[in-house]
């Protein structure tokens, strides 16, 4: 891929965000909705992208990965009252946003809204686990407990380093345990970083899908934010794809 230029692609992403403001209509269908409000998404999270990276405004970042959740959940409400199947679990790049942006009002109703139905031929089995432990971890209910233990122990049965650090990493977020969060954080990256590497030298990548996320690893600063809402100690000041300023405290939350 050539050199991806975020100031550009933000600005191709304010126009496109507009238009499909206007082009929505859920009357089309549940398939060309859901790819509309995608599409929707991932200009929005462009311009949070681009507003954090080009301008330096973190407020507005949060903003608008605010204003993508809104609109994924609208989407899921509607999904919900007309007996649509569901957008795949995996999809939860707008729930990654509403958390690490702190708004956990937004991101509970997005996570509740959400299906926690693995989709055979629409995603992996183990993504799907890992994007359902996640929601559960959001939701942060007493009886999601005995869920986020059973899909633990389905994904240590899978096997595979990523799922074993996927399950390290809860482990040690309900065992309060800041250092073991620590070390399975780091090696999480190092796997981002590998895959997010090879999609970006990747000669048929797309810079529109890859903007948002070249240099912003919305999981990975997800976690840090339930970290931090788990009260427990965060003693790296960096991390690379999770820059210091997508990690300030949103003043002005979204609706």
């Amino acid at each position: 891929m050539n050199r991806l230029d975020l100031a550009e692609q933000g600005e191709r992403s304010l126009h496109a965000v507009d238009s499909l403001l206007s082009r929505i209509d859920p009357g089309r269908g549940r398939d060309r909705t859901l790819r509309q409000f995608e599409e929707l998404c991932l200009h929005l999270h462009t311009l949070a992208a681009a507003s954090l990276l080009v301008e330096g405004e973190p407020q507005v970042f949060h903003e608008e990965l605010c204003r993508a959740a809104s609109q994924w959940r609208r989407l899921l409400q509607y999904q919900h009252s007309h007996g649509w199947l569901p957008p795949p679990v995996t999809r939860n790049m707008p729930l990654l946003g509403a958390v690490l942006a702190g708004h956990w009002e937004l991101a509970c109703e997005v996570a509740a809204l959400s299906t926690t139905t693995w989709q055979d031929g629409e995603e992996y089995e183990d993504d799907a686990s890992w994007a359902i432990l996640l929601q559960e971890c959001v939701l942060a209910r007493g009886e999601g407990r005995l869920r986020i233990d059973g899909l633990l122990a389905k994904l240590e049965q899978r096997g595979g380093e990523e799922n074993e650090l996927r399950c390290s990493w809860v482990r040690s977020l309900l065992a309060s345990d800041a250092n073991a969060l620590t070390d399975a954080f780091g090696r999480l990256l190092v796997l981002h970083e590998e895959e997010i590497e090879t999609r970006a030298r990747s000669m048929t990548a797309s810079a529109e899908k890859l903007a948002p996320y070249r240099y912003l690893w919305f999981e990975g600063l997800a976690l840090l934010r339930l970290w931090e809402r788990a009260g427990l100690p965060i003693r790296e000041a960096y991390f690379k794809y999770c820059p210091p300023l997508a990690r300030v405290p949103m003043e002005r939350p979204g609706s």
